[in-house]
């Protein structure tokens, strides 16, 4: 049981925890063309701005993450026998495993024109994985920065509701609301898991993120970049210029705190 984190820190995990169980339930409504997409240019809009923020995030922060984390790996023995190079390059590699999976799981929803049943409920269970990762993860992201988590939480967001649309897309016949409900049990138990089994060390934390961070990349180049011939340019660059300025500035607010 994690007694060492501060109350505080646990308050706002699971503020985000409920913010992002929130979007996995009302994700249809959020998308619902009555409420957002009015007209064509609106839906463009709000495509463009939420792909700008995620290229944001990704080049701003994630990738920096990424070559930071390996620094984890100096805190632990590592045999001779595993190649220098190996090592350096870990948690990309990691990152790398998490893309090429969800990658996979998008092409096989791809190849029938409804999706099997089994591979519906295997692409829901990686979803959940996801969810329970940032949710296991996030405490220790919160001690970090409480801006860097907020800000992830909000990416995250955006990537669930695109997930919920591209899993009623490929499994229209399967994808019901009450799934959705399984997602969002998901984050909690991660949360639980979190306060119950905390991780041991920097490395348990570095890890899944790098994973989480493959799934998000795959997502961001595959489904939150609109297509060129609908994209709004100067509401994509509205995206990056503003979470990229929020990034930064948590930046050097972290480390005035240092």
């Amino acid at each position: 049981m994690d007694v060492t984190t501060p109350v505080s820190v646990w308050a706002l995990a699971i503020a985000l925890t409920v913010f992002l169980a929130l979007t996995h339930v009302f994700a249809p409504s959020i998308l619902d063309s009555r409420l957002l997409n009015k007209t064509p240019l609106r839906q463009d809009a709000v495509a463009s701005f939420a792909g700008g923020v995620a290229v944001a995030y990704v080049f701003v922060h994630m990738l920096p993450e990424l070559a930071d984390g390996e620094l984890a790996f100096a805190s632990i023995t590592i045999p001779d026998a595993i190649p220098d190079l190996f090592v350096q390059s870990a948690l990309f590699l990691v990152a790398l495993v998490g893309l090429v999976i969800f990658y996979a799981f998008d092409a096989k929803a791809a190849e029938s024109k409804d999706g099997s049943k089994a591979l519906y409920r295997a692409n829901l269970i990686m979803i959940g994985v996801l969810s329970l990762i940032f949710s296991y993860t996030n405490a220790d992201r919160i001690k970090l920065g409480a801006d860097f988590a907020i800000l992830f939480a909000i990416v995250m967001a955006l990537h669930f509701v695109l997930s919920d649309r591209g899993l009623a897309r490929a499994h229209p016949q399967h994808f019901r609301r009450k799934d959705r409900w399984v997602l969002t049990a998901f984050l909690f138990g991660g949360l639980a898991l979190s306060y119950f089994l905390p991780p041991p060390n920097e490395l348990f934390v570095a890890i899944p993120t790098a994973f989480l961070g493959g799934a998000v990349l795959m997502a961001v180049f595959r489904e939150e970049l609109p297509s060129v011939s609908v994209a709004r340019l100067g509401w994509f660059t509205f995206g990056v210029a503003l979470f990229s300025v929020l990034l930064l500035w948590a930046s050097y607010i972290s480390t005035q705190q240092i």
